[in-house]
């Protein structure tokens, strides 16, 4: 038997914590780093389906993410992504014929962290071989040249090696020279210097370096600014009547072809820089001619000696601190055919606004507009978006009256423990904005009035940004998952010291027709994060639903906890999965009672805190009379009380998620001496069975409680293992529990009728030579399975003789198992199906007939871009729908891995 159709249902992981570690590309899609994975999503996907691939190649961290454009002016296309890790290599991606992205290229000769990358920023990039500048933490930057072989390969040449000697490269920004072909390179780092280095025979040479900031260089990007429209000759024949407002805006009027460099920094502050070309003498008359008409718009400016006439050098030093340069630096440089160009580089701006580090800037990608005559124009509007560790993100453009540039939109967090934002991203029209910061979620905003607007010459100062759903994901590795008894949501456990819940969002895509309201056709299902039920100060480890609404989780604190679902969160999940549509699913609504509305986490505790409806109405009373405090203070527990009153129809955004989805800690249950490592929960919800970390047989107890009191049983204490029970297992009809060990043993738990001692240990083995991972009971508990370090998996029977389980077969692999599962029903006729995932990350499939139950099958090795690319620490398989379709069996698989990934797979038999 083979599977017929497997397919990606769902991907979720968090964006590595690094500047510069996502890229927005000119047809809307989005790549970022997410551990060693390149992930790819769309954030104006009108289906919202989060990630929809995951690149894999790297052996460490990605730290930066970039595109490789080519085409002229507006059709410039994306034609390759470039990622930079700590593996030390680069990786070129592209897309094949058949759609597939492949990694076309390998730049491996750094000798360390790749931190930065750079590629062409310009009006017009028509090439044969593509320019690329690495950074990396060994203080070398590499210039390398890539040429297109064929569709699935690249050849890159590195062409040049610059030494920084003891300063570390942090940002890189590529263009060309006005009026020119000729590259320019900015390089920032940890020297709080900008060098410009420009190419001559094929090599970059340093001519210039720009001081002003006070802190180290995390950005830089280039633009090429383009006159927005021509002055009319009336306009200039009229120079003298002139009105002052006119004489302002020409004043600060940019010169077409002008290059401007934006910086940011950690001192607070990103700056602005123009560069020049100037004209000169030596010019023939066609040019001067061209250019007669902007020369007298702006008088002077375009004369080298005249611009330097009268200007000081004010690049002193005073007090320790470097002074703002008003000096214009000059450049010359010969261009193809050997003719002397100067050119002028100038501050131009000081954007001062963000309260911390600045760590990114991103100009507006240029755009197609029509000009009077209603032609197609290029058009590169003057508009800057910032983003910063205080928490916010702002748009810059220049005032139209005197042209100093202004702080127009701020959007960002309020409140919560997160630390900021470490890039920021314009869509490419504009009217989106995303970034990314310490949780791993993308925070996503959009223009609302930006189909209102007259996209033409004029800046729109009344814009109104919302935000939107995006996506978020663990940032840490993922330790366990788990399904609520009716498979209506996933919750998952993480080494960031979260708890995240995972749904559906079920929507109707078109009201148009009324007669089609229920037309499950219209209906759009998309996974999404829906709740964030614990926020501790440890690692989580493990978790285990007692029943629908509750579930107990263990971390390094020592305690277990016991979770249970608030009023407020039934009642959003019903509205998100849309159950209130169906009249016979409204059990869930009728079981709210006496639930609290929500949880809130104190300043500086660990346990969430149960809130009444009393609550509420005594914040609010007190509300109006403590706004000025709650404002002073981020996360004032009356804030976070109102904001519980919420009931979603859609996932919430991760503000919400971060202080809103907590779930109220209704009990603690002690007795553990260590960090708490597995936890289980028996099917009828009465146990819960919890082990620690331990080195003696003392600590490696198995501590049974009851869920009607919450205490240990006086008698319960599970004795068999001598180091860490590793994973607890009760069987489908709670008569045995089954635990594994890194002493190589299993023991066996059976029930028993007396209410002191409910388990008493049957049988154990030690038949495996490493740790023993994971184990699984098949859904009749005929069989279970245990998973090792030993790359094998044994499977288990019990035979005539009571209490006596068999090895009945051994499954060898080449890595270690670290997870296993058995399918929740027969396959087909009478057939197992078992889902193993390895050390690797890889996943396999395997089935056997109920007739020869000691020979197991691979059907599948899932194939590497499903997989995971670091330890699977849990997989759960569930049947997908209870319906058979052409005798076609659905499962789903859930894993989730020490790459900070949860994967969610359907399969077709």
């Amino acid at each position: 038997m083979e599977i017929m159709k497997l397919s990606s249902e769902y991907i979720n992981v968090g964006c590595n914590k690094t500047p510069q570690v996502a890229a927005w590309a000119k047809d809307g899609l989005v790549a970022f780093g997410a551990h060693n994975y390149v992930a790819l999503y769309y954030p104006e996907d009108p289906n919202s389906r989060g990630i929809i691939a995951t690149l894999t190649g790297h052996k460490g961290r990605v730290n930066c993410v970039n595109f490789i454009n080519r085409g002229d002016e507006f059709n410039q296309t994306n034609i390759a992504i470039i990622s930079g890790s700590t593996d030390k290599t680069a990786r070129i991606w592209k897309k094949t014929q058949n759609e597939k992205w492949i990694n076309s290229a390998i730049l491996d000769s750094h000798e360390g962290s790749v931190n930065t990358i750079g590629v062409i920023q310009a009006k017009s990039i028509i090439v044969e071989k593509d320019l690329i500048v690495t950074g990396s933490s060994d203080g070398i930057v590499k210039v390398w040249e890539r040429i297109i072989i064929d569709d699935v390969k690249d050849t890159v040449t590195c062409i040049q090696t610059i030494n920084l000697e003891s300063k570390y490269p942090m940002g890189l920004a590529l263009s060309y020279l006005p009026e020119s072909k000729v590259p320019i390179l900015a390089i920032g780092g940890t020297d709080k210097k900008i060098f410009l280095y420009i190419q001559k025979n094929g090599q970059f040479i340093k001519s210039l370096s720009l001081q002003g900031h006070e802190n180290w260089i995390r950005s830089l990007s280039f633009a090429t600014y383009v006159s927005p429209s021509q002055i009319s000759m009336s306009t200039i024949m009229n120079d003298d009547d002139e009105s002052s407002t006119t004489k302002i805006k020409q004043q600060y009027k940019l010169n077409d072809g002008d290059l401007l460099l934006a910086s940011a920094s950690q001192d607070k502050y990103a700056r602005l820089w123009r560069i020049s070309y100037n004209y000169n003498d030596d010019d023939d008359k066609s040019n001067k001619e061209e250019k007669n008409i902007e020369k007298n718009v702006d008088k002077g400016k375009l004369n080298l000696k005249e611009l330097l006439q009268g200007l000081q050098d004010n690049n002193n030093i005073s007090s320790k601190k470097v002074q703002l340069s008003t000096k214009a630096h000059i450049i010359e440089i010969d261009d193809q055919n050997n003719t002397k160009k100067n050119y002028s580089v100038m501050f131009e701006a000081l954007l001062m606004g963000h309260d911390d580090g600045v760590y990114s800037v991103c100009w507006h990608p240029p755009l197609i507009i029509k000009d009077e005559n209603d032609n197609f124009k290029y058009h590169q509007p003057m508009s800057i978006l910032t983003s910063s560790s205080d928490k916010s993100m702002i748009i810059w453009k220049p005032e139209l009256e005197t042209g100093v540039w202004v702080n127009l939109v701020r959007v960002g967090e309020i409140g919560g423990n997160t630390l900021g934002f470490y890039g920021g991203l314009f869509g490419p029209k504009g009217n989106y904005i995303i970034a990314h910061g310490h949780t791993g979620a993308f925070h996503l905003w959009k223009n609302v009035n930006y189909d209102n607007i007259n996209n033409n010459n004029n800046e729109d100062y009344n814009q109104n940004w919302q935000p939107q759903v995006s996506i978020s994901g663990h940032f840490n590795s993922v330790l366990d998952i788990s399904w609520n008894p009716t498979f209506k949501y996933l919750v998952s456990v993480s080494l960031d010291q979260t708890a995240r819940l995972f749904s559906t969002w079920n929507r109707q895509i078109d009201y148009s027709n009324e007669n089609n309201k229920n037309n499950t056709e219209n209906i759009i299902t998309t996974w999404h994060e829906i709740g964030r039920p614990q926020i501790h100060g440890f690692d989580i480890h493990c978790l285990s639903f007692v029943d629908q609404w509750k579930y107990v989780s263990g971390s390094d604190e020592k305690i277990v906890r016991v979770f249970d679902a608030p009023k407020n969160f039934v009642k959003s999940l019903a509205n998100i999965t849309r159950e209130n549509d169906n009249n016979n699913n409204n059990n869930s609504l009728e079981e709210l009672g006496s639930r609290p509305v929500g949880a809130n986490l104190p300043p500086l505790g660990l346990s969430n805190k149960a809130i009444f409806n009393s609550d509420i109405e005594n914040s609010m009373e007190s509300y109006q009379e403590e706004e000025f405090l709650d404002r002073k203070i981020p996360g004032h527990t009356s804030l976070s009380t109102l904001n519980t009153l919420k009931i979603l129809d859609k996932p919430p955004l991760e503000e919400q998620l971060s202080q809103s989805t907590l779930w109220p800690e209704v009990e603690q249950s002690y007795g553990h001496g260590y960090e708490i490592i597995s936890v289980g929960a028996s099917h009828d919800g009465k146990y819960v069975a919890s082990a620690c970390k331990a080195t003696t047989a003392e600590h490696a107890i198995i501590r049974l409680y009851n869920t009607k009191t919450w205490k240990e049983f006086s008698n319960g204490t599970l004795e068999s293992h001598s180091l860490t029970v590793t994973k607890i297992r009760f069987s489908h009809n709670d008569k045995w529990i089954l635990s594994v060990s890194r002493d190589r043993l299993w023991s066996l738990f059976e029930r028993t009728d007396d209410e002191v001692t409910p388990y008493k240990l049957i049988a154990k083995n030690k038949s495996h030579a490493r740790i023993i991972w994971d184990s699984s009971w098949s859904h009749d508990d005929l069989l279970f399975a245990t998973a090792s370090r030993d790359k094998t998996i044994k499977i288990w029977k019990q035979e005539d003789k009571i209490n006596n389980w068999k090895c009945i077969t051994t499954i060898k692999l080449s890595e270690a198992v670290t997870a296993i599962d058995f399918a929740p029903k027969f396959i087909g006729k009478e057939r197992y199906f078992m889902a193993a995932g390895l050390e690797n990350g890889k996943i396999l499939f395997f089935i056997s007939e109920i007739e020869q139950i000691d020979k197991w099958s691979l059907v599948m090795d899932v194939d590497k871009d499903n997989c995971h690319v670091a330890s699977v620490n849990r997989l759960v398989l569930s049947e997908f729908s209870n319906s058979t379709e052409n005798n076609k069996i659905k499962l789903r698989c859930v894993s989730c891995g020490s790459d900070y990934c949860i994967k969610i797979l359907n399969l077709e038999i």
